[in-house]
This record gives structure tokens, sequence and C-alpha cells, in this order.
């Protein structure tokens, strides 16, 4: 293990950083890893390694003046030195109007990020873990590429108000990637668990080959609005870009996708007083539900948020928004309690089975997953990208063969308020942002399918 993982080792790594500071305030941020890092391509096993790695952010104020470094190094010498820069950019800067004091110690729930079994496994014990999915690559006659990442680490806080608060993790992600030895179909899946004997590989590789050879030779479909299937990595992309900008202050400042939600919403330029609240609306599909757990077993997280505690908190329950993240500034200046973003996102589904969600379709597409997400409106939240790794028909309740991938432009809030039916919850791995959550497969009509796309 690396140094600075044990509660011990980061309060007095911790203590050292701060009893070197002369400002008037500082705040010591401390993330220590061993990452092991797990590659096969060609059907075989390409690269095993671990990275050991440390990572120190320093802030330093005097009165509204602050300034930060970071640092990998942790000798007495390296420590000064960059105490000493910091301190000194920091009399340098102007000052800043919405600097606060550090946080004040709180009470947090203790994390259960923490797997032994994770902590012990060895490079050899995963290649044992992956091994099996190669095989079964091999005898499909497909072509895969796997990656799986360990990670065992530790994150500390602590400030000159007196707070410290240490929170060790452990993680296994992984996913495979089939190809058909002619190139003309495509799978994928993955998967990502806190705890080493909750991993079940040959699932995994099970699903990308089948994906990879029911999806050999694609025919052409129109693009249009149509219901659609998106599977639970597809799903997590989408919910994150929601998530990650449901923020008080771009509603009352007119900069946020729910101010074009709002009954009778006309202008983005009317004063933040003229404003409804949108907490309480209904604003999305009855059947929306998102709620932020630290302590739900299936996809855990840290328990605080720049020492603001994390707590279970909806933030949509049947459609109608609960809670948006809000600054301590922020809310300081609206008179509100401070409410950090949540880490990690749930989302309760109705128990269907994927095979039950296609029967319920009469005409629409399954997408297995999406790729190279980018903004197109941040006022209505849309977003454009490709399908990929696996694209079918539908019809009358039925896969109908694989097709052509398509571009899609669509608001992850339309989404929401477009959900028909949802499936189980997986913890899967996305594309957007490494956030654990836990999310079923949707049922959504009128997804905008915006044009078909030779992708491959």
């Amino acid at each position: 293990m690396p140094v600075g993982i044990t509660p011990d080792e980061s309060k007095v790594l911790c203590q050292r950083v701060l009893g070197l500071v002369q400002a008037d305030s500082a705040e010591v941020r401390v993330a220590v890893a061993a990452d092991q890092h797990l590659r096969s391509a060609n059907n075989d096993i390409t690269s095993n390694s671990i990275a050991n790695r440390i990572a120190i952010h320093l802030t330093v104020s005097y009165g509204q003046r602050s300034a930060s470094i970071s640092t990998n190094q942790t000798s007495d010498a390296a420590l000064r030195e960059a105490v000493g820069k910091v301190q000194a950019l920091a009399r340098l800067v102007p000052e800043d109007p919405e600097h606060l004091p550090p946080v004040e110690p709180a009470d947090y729930a203790e994390p259960i990020m923490w797997s032994e079994p994770t902590a012990a496994a060895t490079p050899a014990d995963t290649i044992g873990w992956m091994r099996p999915a190669i095989e079964q690559a091999r005898a499909a006659r497909v072509e895969s590429a796997a990656y799986l990442i360990r990670s065992v680490g530790a994150t500390a806080l602590a400030n000159s108000s007196g707070l410290f608060v240490h929170q060790p993790h452990t993680s296994v992600g992984f996913s495979m990637t089939a190809r058909t030895l002619t190139g003309n179909g495509s799978g994928w899946a993955s998967t990502q668990v806190t705890h080493a004997h909750n991993l079940d590989l040959t699932r995994i590789a099970e699903q990308a080959i089948r994906k990879a050879i029911d999806s050999r030779n694609p025919t052409e479909r129109p693009a249009g609005r149509t219901t659609v299937i998106l599977e639970s990595a597809a799903v997590r992309d989408l919910l994150a870009l929601l998530v990650e900008n449901l923020d008080r202050r771009s509603f009352d400042e007119g900069r946020s996708f729910l101010n074009s939600l709002l009954p009778n919403e006309t202008s983005l330029k009317e004063p933040a007083t003229d404003r409804r609240d949108p907490v309480g609306l209904r604003l999305f599909g009855d059947r929306a539900t998102l709620i932020c757990d630290p302590l739900y077993p299936e996809a855990p997280c840290g328990t605080h948020d720049g020492g603001l505690p994390l707590v279970r908190t909806p933030w949509i329950e049947g459609g109608v928004l609960k809670a948006m993240h809000v600054g301590r500034f922020w809310a300081l200046k609206k008179g509100m309690k401070a409410q950090p973003s949540p880490g990690n996102i749930i989302m309760p589904g109705d128990g269907l089975t994927l095979e039950e969600l296609i029967r319920r379709v009469e005409d629409g597409v399954l997408i297995t997953r999406l790729w190279y997400l980018r903004m197109v409106q941040p006022q209505t939240l849309l977003h454009t990208g490709l399908t990929r790794d696996g694209t079918f028909a539908i019809v009358h309740g039925q896969l109908a063969g694989p097709v052509k991938n398509f571009r899609f432009n669509e608001s992850p809030a339309t989404v929401l308020k477009n959900m028909v039916a949802s499936g189980i919850g997986q913890r899967v791995l996305g594309g957007e942002n490494a956030m654990p959550m836990h999310v079923p497969p949707l049922m959504v009509k009128d997804f905008n399918l915006s044009s078909v796309s030779d992708a491959s």
C-alpha cells in the first residue's frame, strides 16, 4: 500500500503541511491510491501494472486573498517549498469577494467504500478474474479487448479550523469490447463493484460477445423520433449530464436548463427576484426519481463533499424537483442551507427484465450505449452523440436484427419527461464521469434519432 492510505498516515501528512503554513487560514486535500491497470487485446493479456500515486492540494488565504498549489512530493524540503510558493502567490492575487473561511468540522457517516478482499487482491488474482472472459471470446471466434482497473486508495481533508476527515475506498471496473473477425459486428459491456467477490466477468464477456455476433451486417433504419430502450450505460451518461447541471446559482442567474422548464418562463433576462422556485415543481415525468445515498451498498460514495456532509437526498421524486446543489457562498448570499453536489446517483427501476421491456415496444430501437456526447444548447441541456456497440431494431416486441448506428439530438431532461418504463438497476461504467451510479435501462418515447451514421 502507498504511504498515506491509513488514517494515521493521512493525519500525520496533513498536520505536516498545515504546520508549515503561516497564512491566516489553510486547507489541504490528500488523495492516495494504488491503481492496477490490466489490459487485454487480440484475446490475450497485453499489460498488467500498478501505479502508486499521491496528490496534495493546498489552499492558503490572507483575508480575501487566496491561492492554491498541488504537488506529489512529500519530503520536508518539497513541502516547505510548496508552502512558500503558494503563500507568496496568495499575497499577490486580487481579493476574492466570494471567499469564505474553511469549513467547520462536522459529523460524517462512516463510508462503506472499502473492501479488504479487493485491497488484498494481487496482479495474479486479477489475471485469474479476466482469463475466463478472454477464453470465452476465443471460443466464440471474436476479437476482444478488455480493461480492468482495480483501485485501492483514500482521501483526506484537513483545514485550519480543526477539520480532519479520512475516507478509504476500493473499486474494480471492467469493460470488454468484442468485434467479429470481419469487423462488421461490435459489442460492449461493463461492470463496476466495490467488493471483488461480486465480480462476474464471464457474464459481462457473454453480453459483449453476443452483441458483437448479433450486430453483424446491420441494415439501415430511417432516422426520426421513435421509442427506444436505453441500456444502463446509455442511461448513466445522460443522467450524469443532467445531475451536474442541477445548480441553484445557475438557475437564479438565468443560465440553467431549469429556467426553460418553468411554466410561463418567457425570458432568460428577467431579474432573478422574479423567478419562481423550481424546487417542488413537477418538471419531469411521473416515473422520474433520482436520489443520492452515500451508504447505498451497490454503489457507495464518500460521505462528505469538501467537508460538507453527504446524506441520502432525493433530487427528483415522481417527476418533482426536490433539491438543487447550492455552494457555500451562494447559500450565504441567499439565506439558504448549502447543499453539496451528489457523490452518487441511484434511479430505482420498475424491476422489468430487458426482455420484458423489449416486449412492450411495438416499433423502436434498442441502444447499448452512447458515444462522443457534446453539448448543443445549454439553455435546454440539448446534447448530441452517437449510438455504439450494438444497435437493434425492435418490431412487435421482438428484436428484429441489427441496424446502423444513429446520431441523436436529445436532452436528458426530455428523456426523464418521456420515460415509459424501466428495468433493473445496474452499476456500470460510463463515458462522461466516474461517479458511482446504479441505474436501470429505460424505455423512452419520442427519442430523437436525428440521422443515420456509418460509424461502426
